[in-house]
């Protein structure tokens, strides 16, 4: 999701002393809107599991486990069936042995650190990054975590090669993303596409256009990344190119908003949403963004204090919660300042 390079992870944690190292596949999928990581589940565990082994493999690793969001009970009792599945036809055993771990509904488990911490029966809350997870991870191990998508990416490119996976994409995005389309397209579901197409394609080709009105704006990649408006839609999905705008590429989630939605009722779900799901460790996100949230339901808003609580939670948040948080408010005054100073900022 955050793009960073998996070869770099794998080596960081092939190259740390010890006898123990774990895998963990972030199966914790809380973004709104995005759905990809339940169907490559559902409809092919044993790719994910596959994906889990080679990882394994890779970095020397003797036990794994799938960390599973709590409210994709279908996909539990799949991936149940497939492990057994896998345990019969050898592929797990005493070298090498995944484990089921299912989440208890914190969104915030969707960040590595608390992710672990939910593992070791703790508050998941996220972790000072030094010592970072490949040195001290879950209980102490060196340990991987990668997400679904990655993971099922991988035992693609152990069958067909590396060369042929480089192909695809363009710039220094290689390889192809889910997407995720919500209910106002169309043609709503699940894509996979090259990096490169145009945000324009997604939304004109894939999605069909809008059932109803027209596009105001659209969020890719999650709650925790930019809103863009309908003059952006030229801008490609490529790593570097979404965050030169403000954006990113994220989970993958699309979702459009009609214009008889206003950019004070995106912000205002948005912020309420980012406050109740807050661990609270961070004073900004715990206490700061309600008080976002309340400017933009009441459409009363304080230039100032605006701008004081977005740069709290940009340069103090420890974790990408309040950090992308930070990125959507700054994205609302990079392309909504008119609707901002007319609502409440």
């Amino acid at each position: 999701g955050a793009g960073f390079p998996t070869a770099r992870k794998w080596r960081a944690v092939r190259a740390q002393a010890g006898a123990l190292k774990v895998v963990v596949a972030n199966a914790d999928e809380g973004d709104a809107g995005a759905f990809s990581d339940r169907l490559l589940m559902e409809r092919d565990p044993l790719r994910l599991i596959e994906g889990l082994c080679i990882a394994a493999h890779a970095v020397g690793a003797t036990r794994g486990i799938i960390y599973l969001r709590k409210e994709y009970p279908q996909a539990a009792e799949i991936l149940r069936a497939a492990l057994d599945a896998a345990r019969a036809a050898g592929w797990l055993g005493e070298n090498f042995a995944i484990e089921l771990a299912i989440g208890h509904g914190s969104y915030v488990c969707g960040e590595e650190t608390a992710l672990l911490n939910s593992l070791e029966h703790r508050r998941p809350q996220a972790r000072l990054r030094s010592p970072r997870v490949f040195e001290h991870g879950l209980f102490g191990a060196p340990t991987l975590v990668n997400n679904v998508e990655t993971l099922c990416a991988a035992a693609w490119i152990v069958e067909h090669g590396g060369a042929a996976y480089a192909q695809l994409g363009f710039s220094q995005s290689r390889g192809t993303k889910l997407l995720s389309l919500n209910s106002l397209f169309r043609r709503p579901g699940l894509y996979e596409v090259e990096f490169g197409m145009p945000l324009r394609e997604i939304v004109e080709q894939l999605g069909g256009g809008l059932r109803r009105g027209v596009l105001r704006a659209l969020m890719v990649g999650g709650p925790l990344a930019a809103v863009l408006p309908a003059s952006q839609l030229d801008l490609r999905l490529g790593f570097e190119e979404m965050a030169a705008a403000g954006a990113a590429v994220g989970h993958g989630g699309v979702i459009a908003f009609a214009d008889d939605s206003s950019i004070a009722e995106i912000a205002a779900q948005i912020f309420a949403f980012g406050a109740a799901e807050s661990c609270g460790r961070c004073v900004p996100c715990h206490r700061g963004t309600p008080q976002l949230a309340a400017m933009f339901s009441a459409q009363r808003g304080d230039a100032p204090r605006f701008a004081a609580l977005v740069d709290a939670l940009a340069q103090t948040s420890l974790c990408g919660h309040g950090q992308g948080l930070a990125e959507f408010a700054h994205s609302l005054q990079r392309y909504f300042a008119q609707e901002l100073q007319a609502c409440c900022v």
